[in-house]
């Protein structure tokens, strides 16, 4: 059975309905349906996302409460998040994302995982090779078997500086979990104070 986060519904994750559900996008959009917000529209994405993990959407609400808190930093102005500056440069925090992962462990073999950052819909997976972990971004989404994180771009980014942990990010809804609760374990587990100041 699947979970998520910390309150343990079941989440529909399996293969068969993943496929189905991204041909239903590929019906709807035409080739591109399964590229993120900075090339296409989103909006049906995101409502099957909420159908395929149970109240994804929750980390919408809950970032726009740590920016009212001042716990996350105020959303860039209109018109300056989506484009090639803003893919480039949120490209380039997963992988010092991925280089803070790498860090944290000593274990040669890592599960791989997949992250989504929802503001674009954007897909990536953490592929461990030989105790290296690579970040694959702009994938058409999870993998059968992937841990999948749902988060967003300004929380990795407080991860990725070392002003937000991945633990304090998950307890405050910031971060949602889906897989096995083993999978869930073994992720907190491994990375609970990745982003903590104490960390590096």
């Amino acid at each position: 059975m699947a979970v998520m986060g910390k309150h343990r519904k079941t989440a529909v994750t399996g293969p068969a309905t993943w496929a189905f559900l991204l041909s239903l996008l590929i019906g709807w959009s035409g080739p591109q349906a399964a590229a993120c917000g900075y090339h296409d529209d989103v909006s049906l994405a995101r409502g099957v996302l909420n159908w395929t993990y149970p109240d994804a959407l929750h980390v919408v609400g809950a970032i726009s409460t740590a920016v009212a808190e001042r716990r996350l930093p105020a959303p860039a102005p209109a018109g300056g998040g989506f484009g090639l500056l803003g893919y480039h440069g949120i490209a380039r925090a997963l992988d010092q994302h991925a280089q803070q992962l790498r860090s944290s462990s000593d274990e040669k073999s890592q599960p791989s995982f997949s992250l989504l950052l929802i503001e674009a819909m954007l897909w990536s997976r953490f592929v461990s090779e030989g105790g290296d972990v690579q970040p694959q971004v702009h994938v058409p989404g999870p993998q059968a078997g992937d841990l999948v994180v749902i988060s967003g771009e300004d929380v990795i980014r407080e991860i990725v500086h070392s002003r937000l942990s991945i633990g304090e990010a998950y307890r405050h809804g910031l971060i949602r979990l889906y897989g096995t609760e083993e999978q869930l374990r073994a992720f907190l587990a491994r990375y609970d104070q990745v982003g903590s100041m104490h960390s590096n």
